[in-house]
């Protein structure tokens, strides 16, 4: 079992109102998975990803990521969590204007500080034409069309090899043809590298290629 949630609540204090996001959550990831949280706005879906990805905590409960339950965590210990584990995949694309579609791809890599320089070079190019972007990697992300930004937004959350990739809304700011080579391209990376994808998406497209569906409503888990 990759990841394992139990009984987890969120609420979210703001002045002197409380919003719970999350009810008492109950949900298993088993490596390899390719997951869609659906559900309306306001369902808990975003929520319960970032949780998952370390990017916020539950109140209480259990969130056992490969054997480390991430309840109680400091932020250092969190972020060196978020850095190993995860690659993040967001609606809006997230890359940083002033780096190269390679300088984007290269960031992760860098950060883990385990690879050489003709290393990096050579992973990112051959991730990079995995995901169709051969020959762009002078370009800055202004001069791409938005499927060419995401999908150097793949390139980057997948360049590490991660255990698990996040997808907030990967398709939302795409048209529906450049949307399904998105979800192609994940799936090819799901069935041939055992990459564990957990998506959080209101897109029919999505719903429809998930091998695994978890409907949310209201921050509750109902199907």
């Amino acid at each position: 079992m990759l990841l394992e949630i139990k009984g987890i609540n969120k609420t979210y204090h703001s002045g002197k109102i409380d919003f719970q996001a999350l009810y008492d959550i109950n949900l298993n990831i088993d490596k390899g998975e390719f997951v869609a949280l659906a559900g309306p706005s306001g369902s808990g879906k975003t929520t319960l990803l970032n949780i998952i990805g370390c990017i916020d905590n539950a109140d209480n409960g259990q969130v056992v990521l490969d054997g480390t339950n991430l309840i109680g965590k400091n932020p250092d210990e969190l972020a060196h969590l978020r850095r190993d584990y995860f690659g993040f995949i967001f609606q809006t694309y997230n890359l940083i204007p002033v780096l190269t579609v390679f300088e984007n791809v290269e960031l992760p890599l860098k950060l883990l500080k385990k690879h050489k320089d003709e290393e990096i070079k050579e992973i990112v190019l051959k991730t990079l034409k995995r995901v169709g972007l051969e020959g762009l990697e002078n370009r800055m992300p202004a001069e791409l069309s938005g499927g060419q930004q995401q999908r150097v937004s793949i390139a980057r959350a997948i360049v590490k090899r991660p255990k698990m990739v996040l997808a907030d809304e990967p398709t939302a700011n795409l048209d529906s043809k450049t949307g399904e080579g998105i979800v192609d391209i994940m799936k090819e990376m799901n069935s041939e590298d055992g990459v564990t994808f957990v998506f959080s998406t209101h897109d029919k497209l999505i719903m429809e290629h998930a091998k695994r569906l978890v409907l949310l409503r209201d921050g509750r888990v109902v199907q």
